[in-house]
């Protein structure tokens, strides 16, 4: 940064060295064809110094400044006419302006009005005094307004310049939090993905192993007693066992983008839900009010994970002589679930770092529905949702959350 600076400052002076010996060139070998030696000396000498600020304008504005101020001076007190170089003070009164802060404006002004009042009182000093008034008047306002005219230009130029650049970094600020916001978004989608995926596995592999476990400890009981009924179970564990490695796999597929893959099944839906129970054992009856209507997939995996992880609930902490029921009544305008229990689930213990009511209640309300779980007065558990069914086709019918 320090090279790129310096070289940019090399090129600012070689740039304004030119300029100033263009300057000195032009404004002084017209004075010297003058042939007044005690003029002409004088007059070149100050000519140079005036020019001679020019070098440093941009760099140092206000050592420029001090340099015609003194070359100003040496023509007020040594010479009685204008010389060419003035040019240079407009030229300096602007780069002032255009690189200095506002403070700067006080020297600039100063200047202003003694050199515009002394400057064209010493010119007009050989005029009749008729018209030395009027003459002086009109060379102070005319000097006094062409200095603060190439002030006020270099003014409007600094202001335009740091207008620009305070746009351009609001342009890349908003850019940056553009960035930022959709670097956050993009977060939070990975998280609600996770959280949605854990969801699935969770209640997938819970109810399976819930009733992997009951019926392996019927079977257990069986074993002696019934062969046959321990068989049966056998089977179910086997068929439980197969289903849960589908599910598995088909939210893994789902994760990785292979939707399309024909060794998958599609998502459970509202006709499994009585397959589902049934492997539950004989311990959950099912009662359902109506035909399964057509749903969108969202809503009927809905439906069935929260039937799903009630009857896993109930196996896991309702007890081993508990007796179950799930109605599930499919109405115009919604489906009704409900599944009660007798057993002592309320009582259990439990290590309370489960998910299963909050999984559920997510579902539901996610769905714009109504979800409530807890003890029932008689006793037992009883968990209630309903889903509503879409408004009307082609509407967004999802709460937002």
């Amino acid at each position: 940064m320090g090279k790129f600076r310096q070289s940019r400052d090399g090129r600012t002076f070689s740039v304004d060295g030119a300029l100033a010996l263009t300057f000195a060139l032009g404004t002084s070998l017209p004075l010297l064809p003058v042939g007044r030696p005690g003029f002409v000396w004088p007059a070149v000498g100050w000519s140079l110094l005036m020019c001679s600020s020019i070098l440093v304008r941009r760099l140092l504005p206000l050592l420029a400044l001090g340099v015609v101020t003194l070359a100003g001076m040496g023509m007020v007190l040594t010479l009685n006419a204008p010389l060419p170089a003035l040019l240079a003070v407009p030229l300096v009164a602007y780069s002032v302006a255009r690189h200095q802060r506002l403070y700067a404006g006080f020297f600039v002004l100063l200047f202003a009005l003694i050199g515009s009042v002394a400057g064209p009182y010493t010119w007009t000093q050989g005029l009749p005094p008729t018209y030395a008034f009027l003459g002086t008047s009109l060379l102070v306002l005319l000097c006094f307004t062409i200095v603060a005219l190439a002030y006020l230009l270099g003014r409007l130029h600094r202001e335009r310049v740091l207008a620009e650049a305070l746009d351009r970094e609001i342009v890349t600020e908003r850019f940056v939090s553009a960035q930022r916001q959709s670097e956050q978004e993009l977060q939070l989608a990975a998280g609600r993905a996770r959280t949605q995926v854990a969801q699935e596995l969770h209640d997938v592999l819970a109810h399976s192993l819930s009733i992997i476990v009951v019926q392996a400890e019927g079977a257990k009981a069986l074993t002696t007693k019934r062969p046959e009924a321990a068989v049966e179970a056998l089977g179910v564990i086997a068929d439980t066992g197969r289903k849960s490695i589908g599910e598995v796999r088909r939210i893994v597929a789902l994760m990785r983008g292979d939707e399309e893959s024909p060794a998958f099944g599609p998502a459970p839906t509202l006709a499994q839900i009585p397959t589902m129970v049934a492997g539950a054992g004989p311990r959950v009856t099912l009662e359902v009010c109506g035909e399964p209507p057509l749903v969108p997939e969202s809503l009927g995996l809905a439906a069935y994970r929260v039937v799903q992880e009630a009857v896993t609930n109930f196996l896991k902490h309702a007890g081993h002589t508990a007796t179950a029921v799930v109605r599930i009544a499919y109405e115009p305008d919604g489906i009704e679930l409900l599944i009660r229990d007798d057993g002592i689930g309320a009582l259990s213990t439990s290590d309370e770092k489960g998910s299963g009511v909050t999984g559920m209640k997510e579902r539901v309300t996610s769905m714009g529905g109504d979800f409530s779980a807890g003890p029932r007065p008689g006793g037992g558990y009883e968990v209630k949702a309903r889903l509503p069914m879409p408004s009307r086709i082609g509407s967004s019918w999802l709460r937002e959350a």
